[in-house]
């Protein structure tokens, strides 16, 4: 009873934590980046109406949201590629969400058609418009979409634990479960560590989200502003 820091000094006196951690921020960073340069190429062709075979396009992006091959094949795929126990792994099985890439093309084909016929008519390429004309008017929607990367990056768990096997590559969030289980099964055995399990979860949880609270903080606005024009 009363007010004690025991659960979070329990947890940063692992020094796997502090790996855990620069493995998240790894992951988060060029994971978001791999996804936004990604799905702007494809979700840009996909918002010009004049695209050849747009109909054939969006078919082939949407099926795969409906209808995907599971767990198992893309296991394989991984495997095949020479990707296992690394965290590209986990970038490149998830690199575009159909539902943020919707989201961003939708967005794109709200901005005037005037707006990209001027800007050819100055010379300006698709590639010189895109990154002149639309991406400073999609600020916004940007940040958002990169948040909705993001936070699906540091709550990496799942994947993490079938991909990857070395502890020293494991992302914060396996690294924060496996404390926890180590607690437990102490105090199962009847070890030396005497710690409530439940205060050590709800430790964790808030040093997984403090992390974002920052990052939130500074995009708020663009959040707000992103999430009304979406």
């Amino acid at each position: 009873q009363g007010f004690t820091l025991e659960s979070y000094k329990y947890a940063f006196s692992k020094k796997i934590l502090f790996t855990g951690f620069f493995n998240s921020v790894f992951l988060t960073v060029v994971g978001t980046c791999v996804n936004m340069l990604l799905t702007i190429c494809l979700a840009y062709p996909l918002s010009r109406d004049k695209l050849p075979g747009k109909k054939y396009f969006s078919a082939f992006v949407v099926f795969p949201m409906l209808f995907n091959g599971g767990m198992i094949p893309t296991y394989l795929v991984i495997k095949q590629f020479g990707l296992m126990d690394s965290l590209w792994s986990l970038i490149a099985s998830l690199a575009i969400n159909v539902y943020n890439l919707l989201i961003l093309s939708k967005f794109f084909k709200s901005i005037p058609e005037s707006l990209i016929e001027a800007a050819k008519i100055d010379g300006c390429g698709d590639v010189m418009t895109l990154v002149k004309i639309i991406l400073p008017l999609s600020k916004a929607s940007l940040a958002t979409i990169s948040l909705f990367y993001a936070v699906q990056h540091w709550n990496e768990f799942l994947r993490a634990t079938i991909y990857i096997n070395t502890d020293s590559k494991w992302p914060l969030q396996v690294v924060l479960r496996n404390i926890i289980d180590m607690v437990a099964n102490d105090l199962n055995s009847g070890g030396e560590v005497f710690m409530n399990p439940e205060n050590l979860k709800m430790a964790t949880i808030v040093i997984t989200v403090f992390p974002l609270i920052c990052v939130y903080t500074f995009l708020q606005n663009n959040f707000k502003q992103g999430v009304m024009m979406a």
